[in-house]
């Protein structure tokens, strides 16, 4: 007869609070790893694994600033696999949130590879983007997994089709974002709203694409937040549209900034960590609309 402490209900549980932790973890990931393209230092540890050849090398420098990713990265990983066992050994509960878990610990894993090609192939654009793309797609598995594991009740105010309507349209803004920077022409468009004649057509329609999609993002989460709001919703949903009206907006004003005063690295370190904190409030709204279509 198992104990208390190891019943799946209860593993689960630690499962979804190690698995939340981890996405926090994720997201502090993300900002880091912006930190290290925008200050030059992808390439401090010239080789992967190891770093200069060496397990620890000398912490100075864009050396330093690199390996500590390295070891961010290390921790966010601990923390999934974590989950994960605890998910296994909790899985009679609810297989659904394991397959979520066991699907980020998989997402990390192939970042983790992702991360090794890019440093071997010199910070390639493309490499880039699909680093980026694993780290929101372990932050949405993670998070989704851990709602699931600890049963957080479901909201009926956005349904899901708006959510997952709202959830694909950021993740495709974000792309298009990460597109800009792997094809080097973030910086190619610094007039607004339009780009001036320069601009060549590839750079041009990554920019403009990035702008439409992300204002008529911005558009709808406005409105999705006054039907929430006049349509009697309940105090989280109204609490997830506030916060992603608010993160929607002050995305939008640091990308309008870094156009009028320059991309400063602090800027655009900025706007990919409000990008990630968009996401991650998106996916808390869809996977809590699915709990409450699923009963």
């Amino acid at each position: 007869m198992p104990t208390r402490t190891s019943s799946p209900r209860v593993n689960l549980r630690r499962a979804g609070r190690w698995a939340f932790a981890a996405a926090i973890l994720t997201i502090g990931l993300i900002a880091y790893g912006s930190w290290v393209r925008v200050s030059g230092s992808g390439l401090g540890c010239p080789d992967w694994p190891l770093c200069e050849g060496v397990v620890v090398p000398d912490l100075d420098g864009a050396t330093g600033i690199e390996f500590g990713h390295r070891l961010f990265a290390g921790v966010t990983m601990l923390a999934v696999v974590v989950a994960a066992w605890h998910a296994v050994l909790g899985r009679t509960a609810d297989r659904q949130a394991t397959r979520l878990i066991l699907g980020a610990l998989a997402a990390i894993l192939v970042q983790a590879v992702l991360g090794g090609i890019t440093v071997l192939t010199h910070l390639h654009g493309m490499v880039r983007l699909a680093h980026l793309t694993f780290s929101m797609l372990t932050l949405a598995l993670l998070t989704a997994g851990a709602l699931r594991a600890l049963d957080v009740p479901g909201v009926a105010l956005p349904g899901v089709k708006r959510t997952r309507a709202l959830l694909v349209a950021a993740a495709l803004v974000i792309l298009l974002g990460g597109t800009m920077v792997g094809r080097n022409v973030s910086a190619s468009c610094p007039t607004l709203p339009f780009c001036d004649g320069n601009v060549g057509a590839e750079a041009l329609g990554l920019h403009m694409l990035h702008r439409i999609a992300a204002s008529l993002l911005a558009i709808d989460i406005f409105v999705m937040a006054w039907q929430v709001w006049s349509r009697g919703g309940t105090r989280a949903a109204i609490l997830l549209s506030l916060s992603a009206v608010v993160l929607v907006t002050a995305q939008g004003a640091v990308g309008v900034l870094s156009k009028s005063i320059g991309l400063y690295p602090e800027l655009r370190v900025l706007h990919l960590t409000l990008a990630a904190l968009l996401l991650w409030v998106l996916v808390i709204n869809f996977s809590l609309a699915l709990k409450h279509r699923s009963g």
